[in-house]
């Protein structure tokens, strides 16, 4: 549905328009429409004529076409839609529908060729910018786009935490333009209106286009201005204490009904923090999200890193395969944490799966190398050698190890966020990510090297082997699950060798047994490799080196002894020092040098204190906001003390 006519400055935060004079923008304002768009509402069809062009002032999309499955993309604030047909005079190449309550602007091929007469250059900025655009979309990785509205919802049995908002009001304010809206709010500045009200739309876009982030804070209870809320929003924070009953209340129905699970976060509040959180299970049992976090109601800490997270800022760490050479994850680790860097998120392949599996459970290097020599050396996991009919190795002497390590924790109730990667060889979507259920169970589907050890069974009946098959350093799944830096450490494999050996002297069974049982025989066996040597050879033969990275990936590539190899389990604390200590120049000369790899997982651990207020909480209802930088908004030095206060500065001419 078209609306009421808008302030061309709002086109400025349009990428395309970005670079124009205000002369310009009125001129294609005077030739462009503003339309609303409802969720669940088609905006173009897939075969249809391009008869316009649009461009998202605020609101989110799904790109559909026929032949797929699952949508292509996602569109946000500031892209474009339908661009290949409009210029390129074909029909829809897909639909495009509206995730949530959208904002277009529309301009139609009549309209642009009024403007570019009087403005020849401007078709060209459009397509350049365009262009630009489609380069940055067509990379290695597709990443979860960074939401611009929140709706949080409370979820379960228990009652709304106003610590809960306050923390959040605290943290988001002092680091983004950030607005929080309540029914009350609206209330006072449209009474009388309905919710549907077109001037509500035209505000509440306004304020959109100048904020960073908008709350909107629903009720108890499914009201209209919940409705609103979860419609409005890209993104929805169930949010429940830990300790309260876990059913689907009425709210939690509707956000589920009008959002996927890729916009769905369970936001799970304790009052203190632990190693481990307890539950987590039976939440997600009843819900599917995208992602949950703990947060402890103590302090800030939890909903800092909740607000890297939302904003692109999460900083997550990816351990790549290799045996005995895993050790240098920790010196990795231990030397990025010397310089004051901070992980939100691990994941691993292999023996990176067990290093930021104990990582992820807060473990320090110190028993993280302390239980390595328990599992490797001390128990000797992978020397303990059986029948070779289901493996080489005695998988239970493994198993046992693990389980002494991490005991029956759960992936789910580890603090900070954590995934481990298989191959799954029954299923066509060979990947497999773990992100629930016991880790000492992850770790082992992770690490099944194929011949060496049984292959991990799932409870559907899934058979599992090591990540590294398919994926030995799983920087993919990490940018499926968040946007952000990463220190992504890609392990060496074996010195490239070749092997003195006469192929026809390596005897038969028969042969082998004779000889074992002559005393009088002076033929010695040929040394060639073990079957264990063989099939790690094989594993890392073509391991992939197309690593998806990007300007804020900062890759470790340790150099270790020469003589060390996969199985070199009794030198892990060597590997740990040895990679510790290069790591550590390595860093110091990043900083020495400002790289801005090194800078970015820097940088996202720090506070920005660039905007510090103090929210307040005026009769259990509103947290204050900053002024939002809206079109036509007012900016205050101070900042306004409660929402309704922001509410009007906002409107303010």
């Amino acid at each position: 549905m078209s609306i009421s006519p808008f302030n061309p400055s709002i086109l400025s935060a349009i990428p395309a328009f970005a670079a124009l004079t205000s002369g310009e923008l009125e001129a294609i304002a005077a030739n462009v429409e503003q339309e609303e768009i409802r969720r669940g509402e088609i905006l173009v069809r897939e075969g249809d004529p391009p008869e316009a062009l649009y461009f998202v002032a605020s609101g989110r999309f799904s790109v559909q076409a026929r032949h797929a499955a699952d949508p292509l993309a996602e569109i946000g604030p500031g892209q474009p839609v339908g661009e290949i047909g409009f210029f390129g005079g074909i029909p829809r190449t897909a639909t495009v529908r509206a995730l949530r309550d959208s904002h277009v602007f529309k301009i139609t091929k009549d309209g642009l060729e009024h403007v570019t007469r009087s403005f020849p250059h401007l078709r060209d900025a459009i397509i350049r910018s365009l262009a630009n655009r489609l380069a940055e979309t067509n990379r290695f990785e597709t990443q979860p786009l960074i939401p611009r509205t929140v709706a949080v919802v409370f979820a379960g049995e228990g009652a709304p935490s106003q610590r809960f908002l306050a923390l959040l009001g605290e943290v988001f304010v002092a680091r983004a333009r950030t607005l929080f809206l309540t029914q009350r709010a609206i209330e006072e500045r449209f009474p009388g209106s309905s919710l549907e009200a077109a001037e509500i739309s035209v505000w509440l876009n306004s304020l959109e286009v100048g904020s960073e982030f908008i709350f909107y804070v629903a009720d108890p209870t499914p009201t209209e201005w919940t409705r609103k809320c979860i419609r409005q929003a890209d993104v929805v924070l169930l949010v429940a204490a830990s300790t309260a009953g876990t059913g689907i209340n009425e709210c939690e129905r509707l956000a589920c009904s009008l959002h996927p699970p890729a916009a769905r976060r369970l936001v799970l509040l304790h009052e203190a923090r632990t190693d481990v959180a307890k539950g987590t299970a039976a939440w997600l049992r009843e819900r599917d999200v995208a992602m949950h976090h703990h947060v402890a109601l103590q302090d800030t800490v939890d909903v800092e890193r909740l607000y890297r997270f939302l904003s692109g800022r999460a900083v997550g760490f990816v351990a790549g395969g290799g045996g005995a050479f895993g050790s240098a994850h920790i010196g990795i680790y231990k030397a990025l944490q010397e310089i004051g860097a901070d992980f939100d998120i691990f994941g691993g392949t292999s023996v990176g799966a067990a290093m930021t599996a104990a990582l992820a459970s807060g473990i320090d290097v110190h028993n993280v190398d302390k239980g390595t020599h328990n599992i490797f050396v001390k128990h000797r996991a992978f020397k303990r050698y059986t029948l070779p009919y289901y493996g080489l190795v005695n998988h239970k002497v493994f198993d046992r190890a693990l389980r002494a390590e991490f005991g029956e924790t759960a992936i789910e109730d580890l603090w900070k966020p954590y995934f481990a990667v298989s191959t799954n060889l029954s299923k066509k979507d060979i990947i497999m990510v773990h992100r629930r259920g016991p880790v000492w169970e992850a770790i082992r589907a992770s690490s099944s090297i194929p011949g060496l050890l049984p292959p991990y069974f799932s409870d559907h009946g899934e058979m599992l082997v090591d990540g590294g098959v398919v994926d030995a350093v799983p920087l993919t799944p990490m940018k499926a699950l968040k946007t952000g830096p990463n220190v992504v450490v890609a392990l060496p494999t074996d010195v490239p060798a070749t092997y003195d050996v006469n192929y026809h002297t390596i005897p038969s069974l028969k042969e082998a047994i004779l000889s074992a049982l002559n005393p009088f025989t002076d033929r010695k066996a040929p040394r060639i490799p073990s079957i264990a040597h063989v099939i790690i050879r094989s594993m890392t033969a073509n391991r992939r080196q197309d690593l998806p990275l990007t300007g804020t990936d900062l890759l470790v590539q340790p150099k270790l002894p020469p003589d060390v190899h996969w199985f070199s389990w009794e030198r892990h604390t060597e590997v740990l020092m040895c990679a510790y200590r290069e790591a550590a120049a390595m860093l110091r000369a990043g900083l020495a040098e400002a790289d801005p790899r090194v800078l970015a997982v820097l940088k996202a651990a720090k506070a920005d204190n660039r905007r510090r207020l103090t929210p307040t909480l005026p009769g259990n209802e509103e947290i204050a906001p900053i002024p939002a930088a809206a079109a036509n908004a007012r900016d205050t030095a101070s900042g306004p003390d409660t929402c309704e206060d922001a509410t009007r500065a906002a409107a303010s001419p």
